[in-house]
């Protein structure tokens, strides 16, 4: 599979490939979770990843943690599974070819291995550089949980074409931790929360336009945000019989600002938003999964 820079695609087509055993991972493209998970076990994924991709050099990160029990109390682990190991892989093709991917960057991580020889399964790829691994970075904290030990490994990408699209949120303020954005961001969700309840479809639809819009730019949809709130389902779970919101939370969230900055949301531990749905008949928790930027107005704008 040769390496090459994503230049002169029509339609380039993004995707990130996953491949996580015995290990928590926080899997981050551009400071965007692409895949977060406490326990371990063996997985393997692939991601469509074009909304999260940048023109010019990505940055890939895959944070590592040794995984925690089943249980809260039973707690994080005190070192890495000898099998830990995690492959992250962000490929480029022309939208529909698939079989003709090529490499944009790559992290093949084993965080039980001395740190220095942790990342040297890493393919090698002409013009970009190497995987940076730190061991002494703040941990993920949580109102009730903090991932104490970990290892964090970070590669750049080659450089997709400049005239890939240019997102809304890269225009948007920088975002502070403060309880201010806590407070007014709580506020967007508890508006949108109010119109999942009531299942207004047309203030559903308003509300997600913009993610609508930008998601029919990165999957080149015909249509515009029509075409993006039919890719995205939009309101599919309010009508839902099956499905059942949730009481609103607030216990033991925070906000998580992300995207180097630019983005935001609010979350607990186990990445729920402030409200998900639940499934009437079956134990299934169908998560919410929103972010947003905030514009140069000062107004949260659901983005992602």
């Amino acid at each position: 599979m040769l390496n090459a820079q994503a230049a002169d695609y029509k339609k380039p087509e993004f995707t990130l490939e996953l491949t996580i055993t015995g290990v928590g991972v926080d899997i981050r493209l551009n400071d965007i979770s692409i895949e977060f998970d406490m326990f371990g076990g063996h997985s393997t994924m692939s991601y469509d990843v074009n909304q999260s991709v940048i023109a010019g050099v990505n940055e890939l990160q895959v944070i590592t943690y040794p995984f925690f029990g089943k249980t809260r109390e039973e707690g994080q682990t005190k070192k890495y599974h000898e099998e830990a190991e995690i492959k992250a892989t962000l490929y480029v093709n022309e939208q529909g070819d698939s079989s003709n991917k090529k490499i944009l960057t790559q992290i093949h991580l084993h965080p039980d291995l001395p740190l220095e020889q942790a990342a040297s399964k890493s393919a090698e790829i002409d013009g970009a550089d190497d995987v940076v691994l730190d061991n002494k970075s703040q941990p993920l904290t949580y109102p009730a949980i903090t991932f104490n030990q970990q290892v964090v490994a970070t590669r750049k990408s080659l450089p997709v074409q400049s005239n890939y699209p240019r997102w809304a949120w890269q225009d948007g303020q920088i975002i502070e931790d403060t309880q201010e954005n806590y407070d007014s961001l709580l506020a967007a969700y508890r508006e949108i929360y109010d119109v999942f309840e009531n299942k207004d479809r047309q203030k559903l639809l308003e509300l997600h336009t913009p993610r609508a819009a930008e998601y029919a730019i990165a999957y080149y949809l015909e249509g515009g945000a029509e075409a993006g709130h039919q890719f995205m389902n939009t309101g599919e779970r309010a009508n839902n019989p099956e499905s059942k919101l949730s009481d609103f939370i607030t216990r033991s969230t925070k906000l998580d600002v992300y995207a180097n900055g630019k983005m935001a949301r609010i979350v607990n531990a186990a990445q729920y938003h402030p409200f998900v749905f639940l499934h009437k008949t079956k134990n299934i928790v169908y998560t919410m999964k929103f972010g947003f930027y905030k514009n140069q107005q000062g107004e949260w704008i659901m983005i992602r």
